[in-house]
């Protein structure tokens, strides 16, 4: 195995969070770099050690195999929380909508839903990105590289659609 795929792997393996591309340029090569990740991820990924890489947030990530987890779960736990309704909800809407205020969130919920973008703040999820230019510039609130981790996509166009989704509630 060549060192460069070893430091694939290993930088991986030990940051234990997603590495973009940047982050490889910056050890490795550049030239062609995004491919050779990709392969070095399937060839690692087809050798069924347990573990995978997979992209997610923009970058790359070791994460336990699904077939797995559910029989690690009770010795090791579930890393995350689970959000609340309210909180997947908001989220939701900050993610397909974004840039968004929180009276547009407010508005489309129906409720008050600054405390539960105040926990989203908190736990990393969405981030304050700006003020929209109207009377009183409200904060305009954008999903982070960690919701992506979180909701185990690579990027926000990989959510479902609107319809997908309510196929997926009626099933």
């Amino acid at each position: 195995m060549d060192r460069e795929k070893k430091i694939f792997f290993s930088s991986l393996f030990l940051a234990g969070e997603p590495l973009d591309n940047k982050f490889f340029r910056k050890i490795l090569d550049p030239i062609n770099l995004e491919n050779r990740l990709l392969d070095y991820m399937e060839q690692f990924n087809g050798m069924s050690l347990g573990i995978k890489i997979r992209q997610v947030s923009g970058g790359f990530q070791m994460v336990t195999d699904k077939e797995l987890f559910t029989e690690l779960e009770p010795f090791f736990g579930e890393k995350t929380e689970t959000l609340s309704r309210a909180s997947l909800e908001t989220a939701a809407i900050i993610a397909y909508k974004q840039p968004i205020t929180r009276l547009e969130i407010d508005e489309i919920r129906g409720v008050n839903s600054s405390g539960t973008v105040r926990y989203l703040l908190d736990k990393n999820l969405v981030k304050v990105t700006g003020r929209k230019d109207v009377p009183g510039k409200p904060l305009l609130y954008s999903t982070t590289k960690f919701f992506l981790e979180y909701m185990g996509i690579n990027d926000i166009s990989e959510l479902p659609t609107f319809r997908e989704w309510q196929e997926l509630k009626t099933k």
